[in-house]
């Protein structure tokens, strides 16, 4: 079934909008990947990690102001952030079979919003970054929007677009000398070509 984009409920939710915070979870997502390798590391370890260094990107890029549309309505762990005034959630979940309170139910600051919406419009609004079947699958963000009662009434997908980071200070290969090419003409003489350089 092909559900509508978010912004047929609402222009603040923009993909531009939508791929920017995918961005940075999924940034974060990544970098704790590639940061907790240690064999002391599991799924705990890097979970809670990912959690909290995804809350944290989120309200860093919203209180720098480099995107007045992004603001913090409650900057808890049950962080709600908004995307031009609409409240959204984040969870690291299955978007197809969601387990976690960010996206199954409305959080206090999410509820007066959903209040105001129309009965069959989407009024509540999560992130779910989606990791596939037993995490094997490269991760992508959801972006879902439930009606009041609960029922799945918008979707946006992102790209699963992996950007590499560098870590450190990077040396840089040394320069090579290159000689001045040489230059010359082309002349016919009795049906030859001959080269003659020119200094």
């Amino acid at each position: 079934m092909t559900l509508p984009l978010p912004t047929t409920f609402n222009q603040n939710l923009s993909s531009d909008r939508l791929e920017f915070i995918a961005r940075l979870l999924l940034d974060e997502l990544y970098a704790t990947e590639d940061d907790l390798t240690r064999p002391t590391d599991n799924g705990y370890t890097r979970g809670c990690t990912t959690f909290m260094r995804q809350r944290n990107r989120i309200i860093a890029e919203a209180t720098s102001g480099r995107q007045p549309w992004l603001t913090i309505a409650n900057s808890g762990n049950d962080l709600v952030f908004a995307l031009g005034g609409v409240p959204c959630r984040f969870s690291n979940d299955d978007p197809a079979n969601p387990s976690k309170v960010a996206v199954l139910t409305a959080n206090r600051y999410q509820t007066e919003f959903l209040e105001f919406a129309p009965a069959t419009d989407a009024g509540r609004f999560c992130f779910v970054i989606d990791r596939g079947y037993n995490g094997a699958d490269e991760p992508r963000v959801e972006f879902l929007g439930f009606t009041a009662n609960d029922t799945l009434a918008c979707r946006w997908v992102s790209g699963t677009i992996r950007v590499l980071r560098v870590e450190g200070q990077q040396t840089l290969p040394q320069a090579i000398e290159v000689a001045k090419p040489v230059v010359a003409p082309k002349r016919r003489d009795d049906g030859d070509v001959a080269e003659e350089v020119v200094q």
